[in-house]
């Protein structure tokens, strides 16, 4: 029995040639409806690269999106003269102005020291530095069959479609027949991988990447949390005329 029951639905694609339409699409990136050129547009993410038994299996990869999935609207401010406003926020200070992207190079600390990404590390529970853990991606990655409930266990983060470019036999029949599959996923770099499972439905095979979901259990003989009690409505503060 497949594990995933949901719909997925194919998104929209867009024009692949690379190139600006002539007409009423405008040729400016500042401008709705803006194509880039072929060589504005960004190169594809290395392969998701997994082995079973042995066997190397290669998938290119697209993350599903709600907006992908079914559009999306945006609400824009725009200024007296009709041209788009620029999002900015301003220090408790009021001496600096900061525009969308300038807080994702670095962090101001409490005394107003400025710390670049580059020279800021990670820590565990206890304070200590954490090592970095590579990207995975292009790096072959174990599959290990797991049932089907682990799934059901994931804090979901990001969900991939995958496109085959290389697929084990062995590995292609034990997705046909509903088998589950966990690997080690990290996007980038970072101090925290990432689990991934690999799973097939009707609609392909997906990639669907999270962290474990630890639920807090309370001791057996601990007393039932409080139920605040519910306030009454006075009879004579119903209006009848909401029903």
């Amino acid at each position: 029995m497949n594990i995933l029951t949901m719909a997925l639905f194919d998104s929209v694609a867009a024009p692949t040639n690379g190139e600006r339409l002539t007409g009423a699409v405008p040729a400016t990136p500042s401008q709705p409806g803006y194509l880039p050129a072929r060589s504005e547009v960004p190169r594809m993410a290395k392969a998701i690269i997994v082995t079973h038994a042995g066997q190397e299996s290669r998938f290119d990869f697209t993350k599903l999106e709600r907006a992908k999935l079914y559009g999306a609207r945006r609400r824009v401010a725009l200024d007296a003269a009709g041209e788009p406003c620029k999002r900015a926020s301003l220090t408790q200070d009021g001496r600096f102005l900061l525009q969308s992207g300038m807080t994702a190079q670095g962090y101001l600390t409490p005394e107003g020291r400025w710390v670049p990404n580059a020279e800021l590390v990670g820590l565990d529970a206890d304070g200590k530095p954490l090592e970095k853990q590579a990207s995975t991606l292009g790096v072959a990655q174990a599959l290990e069959e797991v049932p089907a409930r682990d799934l059901f266990d994931l804090r979901v983060t990001s969900t991939y479609a995958l496109t085959v470019q290389e697929l084990d036999a062995a590995l292609g029949a034990a997705l046909d027949a509903g088998k589950v599959f966990r690997f080690v996923f990290n996007y980038r770099g970072d101090y925290r991988a990432e689990i991934g499972f690999l799973v097939k439905n009707d609609a392909g095979c997906f990639a669907v990447v999270g962290s474990p979901a630890l639920p807090q259990w309370i001791e057996p003989a601990a007393a039932p949390p409080p139920i605040p009690p519910a306030e009454e409505a006075e009879a004579d503060e119903i209006d009848f005329e909401m029903f």
